[in-house]
């Protein structure tokens, strides 16, 4: 790897020998865990292999390590991969004196409005804001109703709340754990006004028959698509097909910022202008209020984060996919599919932001067993949203929607970052081989 000029002004400014500082910078970016030098004596203090040439072939030659952990996430895994690019946004934001909105921001608006081949992007504080705020500007109020899914992260509904809507929920595909169309349309009635499909773990819902009922009753479509970066249905990307597609950049997604953040999409210019006013307390200009909007604004630091990670996002993206395909035929190889349930890719192109197994009723021994043996797994979500105590008021109790109440009992999602290797995912499924099979 070659210093860049940054990397050489800090190694000059500190106080320790100017090899030492820049060898320990380089370290810390680029991810090194071996150095070979002629004077290892030197480095020493540093985080990491210091070794003699001799030594070199010898740790070439060495077999690698057995895996003995495996974390579900590791946001700072790839920090040597971006962390260049990510100090010079951040170093141009703090020369430009723009902190909040700014020019930072509509660069990174322009950026995900293009990746996403919507027309219109507006940055907002918060995935879940976002959501919000696309409620707010569809019209959706009290004595109104809008559908989704009971298997989804609590912010969905409790943003439809937060609105003084009604969240109305149908049941789930139990194969994809996304919305079913047929289910939506039982749930329309006349108090209906918008429909948020979920694009859950980062496969679209089947957007063609919801958009169609949409279009015969009058309705918006807000789609979730806050996993869901980059993934297509039907080569159109989430966030491109409903009226608002709703982003999030919490820092564990896949392009995630460090704080919080999240976007909204659009092709409609009127929504886009009704985006911007809301996001800064519903005025324009500053200080004449024509609506009651709110704080939803996004900053440049995050922005500026998302826009470094954005340009490495197709690539991480193909080494999930990639990921995905390798746990697929290790669990087929080893004869794990009578006892787990692998995700399908229904609608090209999944993103994997989780990949869920199915796991029947030994689900929660598994993920204990897992844990046991150092391996990170997560249930995403176990109690569905409508059987939650906020919600109780809305009526609906155990049993109402069978798919989303089995997939809450049995899913369980597995590492699969795009750091995650193969040995890794061998390693992953040989435990899950051993629990099962006991071999």
């Amino acid at each position: 790897m070659t210093p860049t000029a940054h990397d050489i002004d800090i190694a000059l400014e500190a106080e320790k020998p100017f090899e030492v500082e820049l060898l320990a910078r380089l370290v810390d970016t680029s991810g090194l865990d071996a150095v070979v030098t002629l004077t290892p004596e030197k480095f020493s203090g540093l985080p990491v292999q210091i070794l003699a040439p001799g030594e070199l072939q010898k740790k070439l030659d060495a077999p690698p390590a057995p895996v003995k952990e495996v974390r579900l996430l590791d946001i700072t895994a790839s920090y040597h991969e971006i962390l260049n690019a990510v100090e010079k946004e951040t170093a141009e934001t703090i020369r430009s004196g723009y902190f909040i909105l700014g020019p930072k921001v509509a660069e990174m608006e322009e950026r995900i409005a293009s990746y996403c081949q919507a027309k219109y992007a507006v940055g907002v504080s918060s995935g879940t804001d976002a959501l919000l705020i696309a409620l707010m500007a569809s019209g959706v109020g009290p004595g109104d109703e809008v559908i989704t899914s009971p298997y989804t992260f609590f912010a969905t509904a409790g943003s439809i709340i937060r609105v003084g809507a009604k969240p109305v929920f149908a049941d789930i595909n139990d194969i994809t754990f996304n919305i079913k169309p047929e289910h939506i349309e039982r749930c329309i009635t006349s108090k209906t006004k918008a429909i948020i499909p979920v694009h859950l773990y980062g496969q679209c819902a089947d957007m063609d028959p919801i958009l169609q009922l949409a279009e015969e009753h009058g309705l918006r479509v807000i789609e979730d698509a806050a996993q869901a970066i980059g993934s297509e249905y039907k080569g159109r990307p989430a966030g491109s097909m409903g009226d608002l597609g709703c982003f999030s950049f919490f820092p564990a997604k896949n392009l995630g910022s460090f704080g919080d953040g999240g976007m909204v999409t659009t092709n409609s210019e009127e929504l886009y202008d009704q985006l911007k006013v809301l996001r800064v307390h519903g005025s324009e200009p500053k200080y004449y209020h024509k609506v009651i909007g709110g704080n939803f604004r996004l900053d440049a630091l995050q922005a500026g984060v998302v826009s470094a990670k954005l340009n490495f996002l197709e690539g991480w993206t193909e080494k999930r996919r990639g990921n995905a395909e390798t746990y697929n035929q290790l669990f087929k190889d080893s004869a794990m599919t009578p006892f787990v349930q692998l995700p399908p890719e229904v609608f090209p192109r999944h993103v994997y932001n989780q990949y869920v197994i199915c796991a029947g009723n030994r689900r929660d021994e598994l993920r204990t067993f897992l844990n046991e043996n150092k391996i990170g797994c997560e249930i995403y979500y176990p109690v569905p949203l409508h059987i939650q105590e906020c919600f109780k008021p809305l009526g609906y109790k155990l049993g109402d929607f069978p798919a989303a109440e089995k997939a809450a009992r049995e899913t369980l999602a597995l590492p699969i970052s795009h750091e995650i290797s193969k040995s890794q995912m061998e390693y992953v499924v040989n435990m899950i081989h051993q629990f099962f099979l006991g071999e």
